[in-house]
């Protein structure tokens, strides 16, 4: 578990993410002290990055939706990657970067690693790179998934 400080007070614009490159799940969590919506929005959202880290397009997923739940029905991915198949411009390297507030009950445990694996290789199959799924929390904390599988956070 990782701990962030934000970095943009109530009422701020929330930054533009075309700002930003994520070539590691530590950009994700520098991005995330700048918009006070990740850790507390109840959806997650999955990033479709280029080779550069630019997040070309994105998912917004629903409320219900979530690395868990993806793990045993993948109909969303399956069909997000259908969707982009379709226009052709979407890049093949994705994040999923989601909230979870702490009255939820356990915010991270060894479930979400296994759960990691089986979406990664779920999007696989369909030409997908899951670069990572980084979970964060109402109270500024963050996991990495990749990292906690192979013990970096570098992609």
């Amino acid at each position: 578990m990782h701990t962030y400080t934000p970095l943009q007070a109530p009422g701020d614009p929330l930054p533009d993410i075309t700002d930003y490159r994520f070539h590691d799940a530590l950009d994700v969590a520098d991005y995330a002290r700048r918009n006070r919506q990740i850790g507390w929005q109840t959806w997650p959202d999955i990033w479709h990055l280029d080779d550069d880290g630019l997040m070309r397009c994105a998912s917004r997923c629903s409320s219900l939706d979530g690395i868990r739940w993806w793990a045993e029905e993948a109909y969303f991915l399956r069909r997000t990657r259908e969707a982009s198949l379709e226009t052709g411009t979407c890049p093949t390297r994705w994040v999923i970067v989601e909230s979870r507030v702490v009255f939820d009950g356990d915010v991270m445990h060894e479930g979400d690693v296994v759960a990691y694996h089986a979406v990664r290789r779920e999007l696989a199959a369909l030409g997908v790179t899951l670069l990572d799924a980084v979970i964060f929390d109402d109270k500024c904390h963050w996991w990495s998934m990749h990292e906690l599988t192979t013990g970096t956070t570098r992609w």
